[in-house]
């Protein structure tokens, strides 16, 4: 049984790959995988960035940020996606955040989301007071509190403000025009290189959560309801319909180069003629080959 450390984030676009190891998916190829709990967003990136990771489940931002580092993450296939938005205290708009404090996540889509949506409102960033928080839990009990106006987020929080009477100022879909990813499965490049094998058998076994989690939810969350443990299996289910998995990657990667040029004018990262190569995707295009054993 091979040993294998997981990075990973902590919204529900991360499923497929806690049903992979909570229902035994992984196991079953062989595989002795951990994704421990991390308290903090910044905890994923060193896990990667360290190398105590080589693998995992980060947002796209990670591997925009990382493409021209001399072993830079490629992206081997997709986790879950949408399920993004920026949610304010009830009867706000984007035009009213002027002079408001705005919470999001450095280093991450939520930014990326943030700026854009503020800039398709005519906002910049600069006119608001931007607060950058470690994890999510801490920002929600802001926002919840009132000491924040709007905040940046993903599901199943949003679910859960949206009911308790928060309102959605932007998504995902309004400030990128469409289908967009929010986690993906990404790879050290010599990790790639060296271990196809380990890489490859993590994808089919996400593949294969991906078609348990559409065939029957409410297993899938049994197995893993216990990453999110204040969360109800209701809150979980709505969150779910918001942020479907979606390991096939392959139709959204225009959409995450696309997202480079907001990272740059935050000062994440620099556009580098290397920027295309982040995709490594051929062993996500054999195995899907293959689709009826996912099935």
């Amino acid at each position: 049984m091979r040993k294998l450390l997981l990075a990973h984030g902590g919204a529900l676009s991360n499923l497929p790959l806690f049903v992979a190891i909570d229902a035994g998916l992984l196991e079953a190829r062989g595989l002795h995988a951990e994704a421990p709990e991390l308290a903090e967003f910044k905890s994923t990136a060193a896990l990667l960035r360290t190398g105590a990771a080589q693998l995992g489940t980060t947002g796209f931002t990670q591997a925009l940020v990382d493409h021209a580092l001399p072993d830079p993450l490629r992206i081997v296939g997709g986790s879950g996606k949408l399920g993004m938005a920026l949610v304010g205290q009830g009867g706000l708009t984007v035009e009213a955040l002027r002079g408001q404090r705005v919470g999001t996540f450095a280093d991450d889509p939520m930014e990326a989301l943030l700026y854009d949506a503020l800039r398709i409102y005519g906002v910049g960033m600069s006119e608001v007071e931007c607060v950058h928080f470690g994890s999510l839990t801490a920002a929600a009990g802001d926002l919840l509190a009132g000491r924040i106006a709007a905040l940046t987020l993903v599901e199943p929080y949003i679910s859960r403000f949206v009911a308790q009477g928060f309102g959605v100022l932007c998504d995902g879909i309004e400030a990128w025009g469409g289908d967009y990813p929010d986690t993906l499965l990404v790879a050290r490049e010599s990790f790639l290189v060296a271990q196809p094998d380990i890489v490859r058998e993590v994808l089919a076994g996400m593949l294969e959560a991906q078609a348990l989690i559409e065939r029957d939810p409410h297993a899938a969350l049994r197995a893993s309801a216990h990453r999110w443990p204040e969360f109800s299996h209701d809150e979980l289910l709505a969150g779910m319909a918001r942020q479907p998995s979606d390991v096939d990657i392959r139709p959204l990667r225009a959409s995450v180069l696309a997202r480079a040029s907001a990272l740059e004018a935050l000062g994440r990262m620099r556009i580098t003629p290397r920027l295309s190569d982040i995709f490594a995707l051929d062993l996500l295009d054999g195995l899907l080959k293959s689709g009826p054993i996912f099935q």
